[in-house]
């Protein structure tokens, strides 16, 4: 598959030129209120919403409402349902992922865009506002990092794996990832949690990370993060070892080696 085959908007324009204008237009949210004084609700404990995750949301399905009126979004803040999304074609959106990170001023958080076509994510773009790296992927086509071709690491095996993990709002599997990385640990090679699922798997498709795992996501946390790093040469396995789906709830993803060193050394290991 190319850019070329996917369904083209009314416009005329490429679903890629689509869903980079969508980040570029939140961006510009996210980047005018960073560091403002943001007000934040807490959805739950740890989990907020900003004023300014309404208005990326809004921005971005504006735009696909108008480019794409037939397709249904699957979207964190006002859209989260889909009920046949395992049929035809479905945009997915996370309009700040790290919102946590963005409310404090912390810089690590992302936009996060992927459409899928029978459930299969198969064109992922996620942006980082602060830095302006952009990860684009497309199905058959591999993924670039701002334009140039880019590929998952080269570690070989998880005790060479700079890991990046992430713990969610599920405290009970948080404490069993955490009690995961300490009895795997020194056979890793280092542990990082950056609060932003689309990023950790954006910086594992790319190799800043070699493995990224999670024990509890959402189809918006890593729609696009799935394509990104399959089409990077990488591996995406959900906790049983078998092939993800966007519902899937926890992952390891990365260059081969460690991503099948995790799954094997924590198989009689209860994420959940």
């Amino acid at each position: 598959m190319s850019a070329a085959d996917l369904p083209t908007a009314r416009s005329g324009r490429t679903a890629v030129e689509v869903a980079r204008q969508a980040a570029q237009a939140a961006a510009g949210i996210m980047l005018a209120t960073y560091r403002t004084g943001i007000e934040k609700t807490t959805k739950r404990r740890g989990d907020f919403l900003t004023q300014a995750d309404l208005a990326c949301e809004k921005v971005a399905l504006d735009l696909l409402a108008d480019e794409y009126p037939a397709v249904p979004v699957l979207s964190e803040e006002t859209s989260a349902e889909v009920a046949d999304w395992r049929s035809g074609w479905l945009w997915v959106i996370d309009p700040i992922d790290g919102t946590s990170n963005f409310a404090r001023g912390t810089p690590t958080f992302a936009f996060n865009i992927a459409f899928c076509r029978d459930g299969e994510p198969v064109l992922g773009v996620t942006l980082q506002p602060v830095t302006g790296d952009e990860w684009v992927a497309v199905e058959g086509a591999g993924l670039t990092v701002n334009g140039a071709p880019t590929r998952v690491s080269e570690a070989a095996s998880l005790e060479d794996a700079l890991t990046g993990f992430g713990l969610g709002y599920k405290y009970d599997r948080s404490k069993l990832m955490l009690g995961i990385l300490h009895d795997l640990w020194p056979g890793i090679l280092h542990a990082q949690n950056i609060g932003s699922a689309a990023l950790g798997l954006a910086y594992a498709a790319s190799g800043r990370f070699d493995l990224y795992v999670h024990s509890y996501l959402f189809p918006w946390d890593m729609a696009a993060g799935i394509v990104q790093v399959r089409e990077a040469g990488g591996l995406v396995l959900d906790r049983a070892g078998e092939p993800v789906t966007i519902y899937s709830e926890g992952l390891a993803a990365g260059a081969p080696g460690p991503v099948r060193d995790f799954v094997a050394a924590t198989k009689d290991r209860p994420w959940r």
